[in-house]
């Protein structure tokens, strides 16, 4: 790679850094195009060539926030107790991650898809690649016990859409032990399909 390849990386790195941060600290719709530029410092012909369209700069941002989750995940993966339920564990490790900022962030560009054609097509593109990635991860912290029963990947699907309802259910009302009862409950529920311990 040639020395001006690494500065355009560079500058679409950092771009792209600016616009995740501000997501994160600002929300959607105080992330302008004119934001991006004060944070990254970048002239605003620079700025347009990498992303022509605020929605293509917010597809690449999505690609960033899953990245940090998944470094999140990791982190809280390995700071949780091995001991005990690898279930609840993992349940708990998932719940985090997904209350974190970044998380939240991306919840949010997929609230403002709703009513925006241009930001939707954009993000069903670059959600597809994260979705694999999301999953990939949902496997790891789940471990090769869970994930080897044949109705594990219907108990990820759920269990990934119970916890985003969760995130979402939390911007107006975040009650820690009503969600930790509705874990609890989850596992019970799922648990006999993931280790044949009988009827649920």
């Amino acid at each position: 790679m040639g020395k001006r390849d690494e500065q355009r990386d560079a500058t679409r790195t950092r771009i792209v850094d600016a616009a995740v941060e501000s997501l994160i600290e600002l929300g959607f719709a105080a992330t302008t195009t004119l934001e991006v530029q004060r944070r990254s410092g970048v002239s605003r012909g620079a700025l347009l060539h990498h992303f022509p369209t605020r929605e293509e700069l917010f597809g690449a941002a999505v690609s960033q926030l899953v990245a940090r989750n998944e470094q999140a995940v990791r982190r809280e993966l390995t700071a949780a107790d091995p001991a005990g339920d690898p279930l609840m564990r993992s349940l708990r490790v998932l719940r985090t991650v997904m209350r974190s900022p970044a998380f939240t962030a991306e919840m949010e560009l997929w609230a403002v898809a709703r009513t925006n054609a241009r930001l939707c097509e954009v993000l069903r593109h670059a959600e597809g690649a994260a979705r694999r990635d999301l999953y990939r991860v949902v496997d790891e912290v789940m471990g090769p016990e869970l994930t080897a029963s044949p109705d594990y990947p219907a108990v990820a699907e759920l269990t990934v859409h119970l916890l985003r309802g969760m995130t979402i259910s939390d911007v107006l009302h975040r009650e820690d032990a009503d969600r930790d009862a509705l874990l609890e409950q989850w596992a019970r529920i799922v648990r006999p399909m993931l280790t044949g311990a009988g009827s649920y």
